[in-house]
Order: structure tokens, then C-alpha cells, then sequence
């Protein structure tokens, strides 16, 4: 029965595989800013200790003024170390952790239920996940911090059960869970207590433990002592409510509890998820429908079972999970609320593995196994071919697509002495610093930083040859040996437009113009 468990799992974890690393730098169809922000940033660490500003081996990356977390700059950097760099592996210590969650949350489950069936099901609702698929697509810091906290919470269970060692693991895997994603820092904490509260008497029966535990936990403390900007204060007051926001609902508080609510509305879990396009396909909810029937019943079967700690510990986790998004402008925000994740596919699991486990006779738990498998399959199916088949095409704008075909451009033309690049799409240098492996001292010695109102999404103004934003395109002037890079608005608004060229016209893959390269007419 063990061996054909472990097949099993390692039938999922193949599946679970494919799904996230089948074409994974063309689905999604480009690498956004904050991916391509992170990935220059590993390069640089890799190859000259320092982040883009010159800052050696940061614990919190400056980038956008956003104060980037550092677990996925880093991990990405030892993907490069090993494999170079490229847009694929940009993504793919992202995909290989999404791999890994897989396994975390089998173990967890399987404890929680004390059912191998349940850990099974946990370990394939994960691999099929919408949610769990698309965050793992992209070099997303949420995916992370996700791994990290199912991995200590299962690490932790099995330090209780089969070897107490393994429980200051646990306390390591927390820590880089908060440090992996601001939204950590709100769930992590309140569950880790919790646990800690439960379990207080295995606690104090191994002083070892115990020390090493809080050894872990005092060394993270010291590094937020040493840079509070790891807290996220910068990414709050980015998207901090407007005062129309708050007048509109009447204050702050009604603003939280209004918010608080969308992440628990049947549209957005079950139907359409997250209206941002580039968190949500927008045709699908954040969890497929049959987990909204066995989430239910996972519930009930708690109940019956009288598993009072698995219920505390998962519907502590469920009420916690929003908390980070409701302060956010957007919302319901799936990148902040990732953390619903877990407690509802667990609690997914749950429900179909006592389903199964109803019937007695083995014939009868295959057939009902299958026939939930079947159910899961059909909602699979319809994700994945919209997926991979029309959601790189339907919003590849959302992904700032185009940007790395400009840039590959101008590493082809070096003759070209200028280049002016609009900032329509957001923060344009770093698509150049990335795709041109622009070496960072070069960089250091030539950046004109944006101070305009504007540089939040506009950090830089020049570096090198490459103006970024500063000048008014429709004033663009052929000058010899000069290239712009603009939309398709601003080309058809030249005042000089009969005097340029175009040199090369990118196109959104649904064929609609995405940038005009332009220069003025070659002497004949």
C-alpha cells in the first residue's frame, strides 16, 4: 500500500511538474517589471555581489521603491549560478517551488487527517490548482512565502510525531516564509503562536528544541532590527487608500470590513478571481467548483471526527489569509490573499478522502475516487486550454509584452548612439539593463535617476545611451543615429512623422501593434 501510495505522489508531482514548467517563458507571455527587476538583480548579485544601486548582498532590494523581499532574488541568482541566465530560468525557481508545494502540502494534510487519501488529494487539488499553477508560471515573491509556510507547518507536525529534531527546521522555514512575501508577515506569525500554543507541553519537554526554536526566531528578529524595510511600510504607502476610497465607504474601518468580505464571495473564489488580468485569467475562479463541494464536506468531516485542532488551525488560517489585501486599493487582491490557498485545499482534500473513505470495500473507493478525479478533470481541461491556449494572446499588454522584442533590437543595432524609450508601460530601463546585460558598474557610473512625481513607475531617466520618459514624443526629431521606442498612439501623432522610418513594428500576438522602433530616413 506504501509503494502504491508513492507512485501515486509521484504521478501527481510529474503532472504537478508539466503544468508549471511546460513553455514557461512564453506562458504568461512575456516577463513583467517586477519580474525582470528581480531577475537583474540576481545577475548582478551573481556576478557582482551587489543589487542595481551597488548595495552588497542586501537583506531588502530597493528596486522600484518598492523594497522587494529577498528569498526570490536569491534563489533566482542560484539558479543563474548553475544554469545562466535567461527568461526561463528567470521563472523556474519559481515553478520548482510550486513543485515542491505539491509534496509540502501531501505531508500536511496527511497529518492534519491522519489519512494517507487525504494527503493524496491534497497533493493533486495542488498540482491542478488555478491559483497554485498561475503563481508558480512567474517569478512571483507570494509563491514563495507560500512554500515556505506549508513546509514549516509540515516539518513541524512531523518533528512532533517522528523526530523532534526536525522541529527548529520548522521555526528556519517560517522565518524565510515571512521574509519571502509581506504578506507573511501578517498570517505567519498568528499560526506559528498557535501552534506553539497547542503544543506548548512538547515544547517544554526538550529544552534542545527549544533553544535551538528560539535561537531561529531571535536571529530573524535581528535581521528586522537591522533593516525594518523588510516590514514593507514602502509597498503599503504605494497602494494605500485614496481619500475618494475613503470617503466613498465612510472611513477606514468600513473600507477593511467591505474589503475583508470580497475574499469570500462566491464570484471571486469560484467564478472569475481576481479581475487584475495579470493575477487572475479573469474566466475562471481562484479555486475550481468542486473544491467549494469537498471544501464543504472537509468541514463537516472535521466536525464528525471531533478533529477540534485540525478545525482551529485551518479556520485560523483561512480568517487570517485576506487580512494583508484589505488594506490594498485593489481588491479582492489574489497575490496578497495567496494564502487562502492552503486552508481551502486542505480542507478540499479532507472532504474527498472521506468521501472515499465512506465506502468499505476497495472497489467501491476506486470507483468513487474516479469519479471525483473525472470531475476534477473536466474543470482542469477548461483551464488549461485557456491557459495555454488563449490567455497569453488575450492579455499580453497586462504583461508588457514588446518590451524585451525592443530591447533585443537594440543589442542587434549598437549603431544607433541614442535610444528614447517611452514610459507608457512602466518602468522601460529595466527591460534594457536585463535583456542588454547592461554590466552594473557601467550602470552605477551613468544612471540619471526620474525625480519627477511619476517615479514610482518611472525610476530611471537615463543611463548610458537609453533615455527613458524624459522627452515628449511627439516631438521625437530624426536626428541621425537616434532610435525611438513609442506606442502606437504616439507614432501616429509625430509632428515629424513623414521624415522617419520604421524600423522594426512589434506586435501583440493577437497581431494588434504593440511598438514602433523608428529612425529617421537613411542617406541614399
Amino acid at each position: 500500500m506504501k509503494k502504491l501510495s508513492l507512485l501515486f505522489l509521484a504521478l501527481i508531482v510529474i503532472l504537478g511538474s508539466i503544468l508549471r514548467f511546460y513553455k514557461l517563458d512564453q506562458i504568461p507571455p512575456s516577463l513583467n517589471w517586477d519580474e525582470v527587476a528581480a531577475g537583474y538583480n540576481a545577475w548582478t548579485i551573481v556576478n557582482w555581489g551587489a543589487d542595481e544601486y551597488g548595495a552588497k548582498f542586501p537583506l531588502v532590494f530597493r528596486s522600484f521603491g518598492d523594497d522587494k523581499h529577498p528569498v526570490h532574488i536569491y534563489l533566482t541568482a542560484l539558479v543563474y549560478k548553475a544554469f545562466g541566465i535567461s527568461d526561463y530560468n528567470t521563472r523556474a525557481s519559481s515553478a520548482a517551488v510550486g513543485v515542491l508545494s505539491i509534496v509540502a502540502i501531501y505531508l500536511l494534510a496527511k497529518i492534519l487527517f491522519k489519512s494517507e487519501v487525504a494527503g493524496l488529494f491534497a497533493a493533486l487539488f495542488m498540482s491542478t490548482s488555478p491559483y497554485a499553477i498561475h503563481y508558480s508560471r512567474g517569478l512571483w515573491e507570494a509563491n514563495f512565502a507560500v512554500f515556505f509556510f506549508l513546509a514549516g507547518c509540515a516539518i513541524f507536525y512531523l518533528g512532533l510525531t517522528k523526530a523532534k529534531w526536525l522541529v527548529p527546521f520548522s521555526f528556519l522555514f517560517w522565518g524565510i516564509s515571512i521574509f519571502a512575501y509581506q504578506a507573511a508577515e501578517i498570517v505567519v506569525p498568528p499560526i506559528v503562536f498557535l501552534l506553539c500554543l497547542i503544543h506548548v507541553k512538547e515544547f517544554l519537554s526538550n529544552k534542545k528544541t527549544l533553544i535551538l526554536s528560539a535561537s531561529i526566531v531571535l536571529f530573524f528578529a535581528g535581521l528586522v532590527i537591522m533593516d525594518p524595510r523588510i516590514l514593507g511600510f514602502a509597498r503599503i504607502n504605494q497602494t494605500k487608500f485614496s481619500e475618494e476610497v475613503v470617503n466613498k465607504y465612510g472611513g477606514e474601518v468600513n473600507i477593511f470590513l467591505h474589503n475583508y468580505k470580497e475574499y469570500f464571495t462566491y464570484s471571486y473564489l469560484f467564478q472569475t478571481g481576481d479581475v487584475g488580468p495579470r493575477a487572475s485569467v479573469k474566466v475562471i475562479g481562484e479555486f475550481y467548483k468542486i473544491d467549494l463541494i469537498m471544501s464543504t464536506i472537509g468541514l463537516l468531516a472535521i466536525l464528525v471526527k471531533k478533529r477540534w485542532e485540525t478545525l482551529f488551525v485551518l479556520i485560523s488560517w483561512l480568517l487570517l489569509s485576506p487580512i494583508p489585501g484589505v488594506v490594498s486599493s485593489l481588491t479582492p487582491h489574489a497575490t496578497r490573499g495567496i494564502f487562502i490557498m492552503g486552508p481551502i485545499l486542505i480542507f478540499s482534500a479532507g472532504g474527498a478522502a472521506w468521501v472515499v473513505e465512506l465506502f468499505r470495500k476497495n472497489w467501491l473507493k476506486v470507483i468513487v475516487s474516479v469519479v471525483i478525479i473525472s470531475f476534477l478533470s473536466f474543470e482542469v481541461k477548461n483551464y488549461v486550454v485557456y491557459y495555454f491556449g488563449e490567455y497569453a494572446k488575450n492579455e499580453a499588454i497586462e504583461w508588457q509584452y514588446g518590451m524585451k522584442q525592443s530591447a533585443l533590437y537594440i543589442a542587434e543595432h549598437p549603431e544607433y548612439v541614442e535610444v528614447f524609450v517611452d514610459k507608457i508601460r512602466q518602468q522601460p530601463y529595466i527591460f534594457s539593463l536585463y535583456y542588454l546585460r547592461v554590466p552594473l558598474p557601467l550602470f552605477l557610473s551613468t544612471v540619471r535617476y526620474d525625480l519627477s512625481q511619476s517615479n514610482s513607475f518611472n525610476t530611471v531617466s537615463f543611463f548610458y545611451k537609453y533615455n527613458f520618459g524624459n522627452w515628449d514624443p511627439i516631438e521625437s526629431y530624426p536626428s541621425p543615429g537616434i532610435l525611438y521606442i513609442i506606442t502606437p498612439s504616439f507614432y501616429s501623432g509625430l509632428r515629424f512623422k513623414d521624415y522617419f522610418d520604421v524600423k522594426k513594428l512589434v506586435k501583440y500576438p493577437d497581431g494588434s501593434d504593440a511598438f514602433y522602433l523608428v529612425a529617421g530616413h537613411e542617406k541614399k
